[in-house]
């Protein structure tokens, strides 16, 4: 596994809850890690079996320029959007600065800084596979799996997701 990184995006938005902030703006920055296999690529040299630090790049830009109360919100926003951009990440890592906030004193930054690992067993065989356990998740949108049997396995695993090949054992 490795670690793609994109380091030191800088933007200037108007995120805050400040009248001023949603007016003048304020500058940023922004660090994005993801952990994900690169051999594919490497053995290849195709971009399209990677993680493309340019749309990286662009998910950020994206999002920074949609006025926000908070960089909270903004860091969630980001996440969301790499979670459907890049299905193989096994981690995320991004952390968000908000350049000299202004809070009646001399800050070079505020920052909100989250870390997600994707990487988990299934609840039935163990495997290991790669799960975002939320809405996003692939495993929400299989096919031919009847509502009662989602129940059922919503009964005897909880609100974990199974793998790909203990899925397809129960779509018809």
């Amino acid at each position: 596994m490795a670690w793609i990184a994109l380091e030191g995006m800088k933007f200037h938005a108007f995120h805050g809850v400040y009248e001023a902030e949603q007016i003048l703006g304020t500058d940023y920055s922004v660090n994005v890690y993801v952990k994900t296999g690169i051999a594919r690529a490497a053995a290849t040299d195709d971009l399209v079996a990677t993680v493309n630090y340019e749309s990286i790049f662009h998910i950020c830009r994206l999002e920074m320029e949609q006025p926000r109360k908070l960089i909270e919100t903004v860091l969630a926003n980001i996440i969301a959007r790499m979670k459907h951009q890049f299905p193989e990440m096994q981690a995320l890592r991004i952390r968000l600065y908000k350049m000299n906030p202004p809070i009646g004193g001399q800050v070079e930054s505020a920052w909100v800084e989250e870390e997600l690992e994707f990487v988990t067993s299934c609840p039935r065989c163990k495997s290991p596979f790669i799960c975002y356990n939320d809405d996003s998740c692939w495993c929400r949108s299989v096919p031919n799996i009847h509502p009662a049997t989602r129940e059922t396995l919503e009964r005897q695993f909880g609100k974990k997701c199974l793998c790909a090949n203990c899925l397809k054992l129960y779509a018809g």
